[in-house]
């Protein structure tokens, strides 16, 4: 059975997870938790970064790579177009998704940490001790603002604006590239999680995120589409 070592509320993780359900593979997780359980995957795989997938005797990291090798195993459904220009354009957004968008989004959502430090909680729920909660909880002030500094107004325009695109772009059609579920819509409302994030994220989590986006009436129409998907997926903590 192939077994997934991730961080559940990693979004690269979540994009793994998708494919995997879309093509209705059978998988187990294995959960590692951030810094410390990153330790043995190096010593297993040399890589200190999630997702890794274990299929047999084959070791895959990076998302992208994984569901390549994923849409070896399983033909069906194609999640990387067979026209060649819808292909190109899947490509080229996911790889925009996996960049740029998750840049900003990250970026906005350590802003978030820093204003709404229970989300740490959240995040790691039994996964560390509770003096590691109470570290990560009182972050020092001096790393709260260097990560306040890195927020600009023009990144958050820029985000917006992109989030604005993409909303509109999905009020006309299901899909960003053509009649199907593609490795674009994976690979976006992947990221869209650590700004509001979906059911598959548990109890303690979901519905909470970036507070400025989450109650954007503009952005709704963008998480009920994200919410769609993971519904027909049928995504759950696994």
């Amino acid at each position: 059975m192939l077994e997934l070592h991730q961080f559940r509320h990693s979004p690269y993780c979540l994009k793994v997870r998708m494919a995997l359900a879309a093509k209705k593979l059978e998988y187990r997780t294995v959960e590692i938790t951030p810094a410390i359980g990153q330790i043995d995957i190096f010593q297993k795989t040399g890589q200190r970064k999630l997702p890794v997938l274990f299929d047999k005797e084959t070791t895959i990291h990076d998302s992208s790579s994984i569901i390549r090798h994923l849409e070896k195993i399983e033909i069906e459904p194609k999640l990387i177009p067979e026209d060649v220009k819808e292909a190109s354009q899947a490509q080229i957004l996911e790889n925009w998704a996996d960049t740029t968008l998750a840049k900003s989004i990250k970026i906005v959502f350590l802003e978030e940490l820093t204003k709404n430090p229970k989300l740490i909680s959240s995040l790691f729920a039994n996964e560390i001790s509770d003096s590691m909660k109470k570290l990560l909880f009182n972050l020092p002030t001096k790393i709260t603002s260097q990560i306040s500094g890195l927020i600009n107004q023009k990144e958050k325009e820029s985000l917006k604006s992109n989030l604005e695109y993409l909303s509109n772009l999905i009020d006309q059609e299901n899909f960003l590239i053509g009649e199907k579920l593609s490795i674009a819509d994976i690979a976006v409302a992947s990221h869209l999680s650590l700004l509001k994030f979906p059911n598959s994220s548990g109890e303690n989590l979901t519905g909470k995120g970036c507070s400025l986006y989450i109650n954007d009436p503009s952005l709704q129409n963008i998480f009920n589409w994200r919410d769609l998907i993971e519904d027909q997926l049928e995504i759950t903590n696994h």
